[in-house]
């Protein structure tokens, strides 16, 4: 029996008007996740945020322990990633990272672990964690909700089909494959409201990988896509001010045995 081939995964984030988009669009959540894992760590000396993008991620780290080593492959990325004292960037795939062994207390991936070589990568955060150190990934993502108006879920469905997500890596990953790569397993969701702009909100929504895949494959020009989405999110906004779109989280901490 045949199984059909897995898609092409080809992550969207590495291109510069990728880059400027995220720098200009995404909500800086990460402390608020990050808030959760420090409970779980026994050192504080030096971390790694791997895939920090723009350095959301990076500078939230940065306020759990010492020193951080950031990494990301895309030099457009980089390039928008504002300077901080004890942050260091570097440009370096997830799975080929110029660490040496044992060094890391901790490695965060925020919203990034789905473009990764899960086995590779696993390996790598192994090699360069130190014994009880700890790997977070973590995610706060668009569940197409919005407080007070039941008609927003409406709105996102029509958003998905027009713009679909793109092909990722969905590999299960759960308590079973942490084990098998040398790490416990611990996991926890929640949801939380973000209080956004009209404004805000549409320059969040041209950061997804729905909107910049459509970008990339010239499906739409980023200026067609932020007028749909104005005139769809206007009757939200009737009133101007914020609203209260409403987020998930996921934190998954991953400790290093032996």
């Amino acid at each position: 029996m045949s199984t059909a081939p897995k898609p092409t995964v080809q992550n969207p984030f590495a291109s510069a008007d990728a880059a400027g988009r995220y720098a200009a669009g995404r909500p800086a959540f990460h402390l608020l996740v990050l808030s959760r894992l420090a409970p779980h760590l026994t050192g504080r000396e030096l971390g790694a945020d791997v895939a920090c993008g723009t350095g959301l991620s990076s500078a939230a780290l940065a306020e759990l322990v010492g020193e951080v080593r950031a990494f990301d492959a895309s030099a457009a990325m980089l390039a928008e990633a504002a300077p901080h004292p004890r942050v260091t960037y570097a440009q370096a795939p997830a799975e080929a990272l110029p660490l040496a062994d044992g060094v890391l207390d901790v490695m965060t991936v925020a919203q990034a672990f789905h473009w990764f070589d899960h086995a590779a990568f696993l390996a790598e955060a192994r090699r360069t964690l130190k014994p009880g150190g700890v790997l977070a990934l973590y995610d706060d993502f668009f569940l197409g909700e919005m407080e007070g108006e039941p008609n927003f879920g409406t709105f996102a469905k029509t958003y998905l089909a027009r713009y679909p997500t793109p092909a990722r890596h969905r590999d299960p990953f759960g308590e079973t494959e942490a084990q098998a790569a040398g790490f416990t397993f611990h996991e926890e969701t929640w949801k939380h409201p973000l209080a956004l702009t009209q404004p805000q909100l549409v320059a969040y929504l041209l950061t997804h990988s729905n909107t910049l895949a459509a970008t990339e494959n010239g499906t739409a020009s980023q200026d067609e896509i932020a007028e749909w989405l104005n005139e769809q999110l206007a009757p939200f906004y009737a009133g101007g001010g914020t609203r209260n779109v409403v987020y998930g989280a996921l934190l998954t901490v991953l400790r290093r045995e032996g």
